[in-house]
């Protein structure tokens, strides 16, 4: 730390008309030292959040496996996982008609008309963060004029049956952007499709 803050006094070389320029290329190397230094804190960090992260999602699969039942299992998801993955509000969504699967529906399961997920995330992806959500009552009923920014992943339950939506929302905005890594949401979303097929005796898509 000392010697990164040292500077050489200065010199004259050669006689008077010729400048001794090792106190600029000290300057410029130690320039180039501090941008390293703080580029190395911000890699460590990035690294320990995304440790902790992934942790997290370790651990809301762990409390996932714990159901007891279905509705158990959608009020895991969609109350406790809000803590463990630091949202606001946690949603899940499937298209189609409500008279015909309104007995599937509970807390925290919302119906949307069909073609509403391909709207939503594009036809045929998987993924779309949003930093800007803007009120998505479809998708957070009562809390989705505190949701600002959100996270969206499709679900595919089985042969036969609607597609869904896994939908977590942050009163923050720009907390989800599209340069994040979608790997940990779309691990979350298979391991939620699989614990629906378990409970609902669906086949496997």
């Amino acid at each position: 730390d000392l010697f990164a803050r040292l500077l050489p006094p200065d010199q004259m070389a050669g006689g008077g008309n010729v400048v001794d320029l090792q106190k600029f290329m000290v300057q410029r190397l130690q320039g180039e030292l501090h941008r390293a230094n703080g580029l190395r804190d911000a890699l460590l960090d990035a690294g320990r959040q995304n440790m902790s992260i992934t942790a997290r999602a370790h651990e809301a699969v762990l409390l996932l496996l714990d159901a007891e039942n279905f509705e158990h299992m959608v009020h895991i998801a969609t109350q406790d996982w809000t803590d463990l993955l630091d949202v606001d509000a946690i949603s899940l969504c499937v298209e189609g008609d409500p008279a015909r699967i309104g007995g599937i529906v509970s807390g925290g399961v919302f119906i949307l008309p069909p073609g509403s997920i391909d709207d939503l995330l594009g036809p045929g992806q998987a993924t779309r963060l949003r930093p800007e959500s803007g009120q998505a009552p479809k998708l957070y009923g009562p809390a989705a004029e505190l949701v600002k920014s959100d996270a969206l992943a499709r679900l595919t339950f089985g042969r036969g049956a609607p597609i869904g939506l896994l939908a977590l929302g942050a009163r923050e905005p720009g907390k989800f952007d599209p340069g994040h890594g979608t790997e940990l949401l779309l691990f979350l979303a298979q391991v939620l499709e699989r614990a629906v097929r378990r409970w609902l005796q669906l086949p496997k898509p």
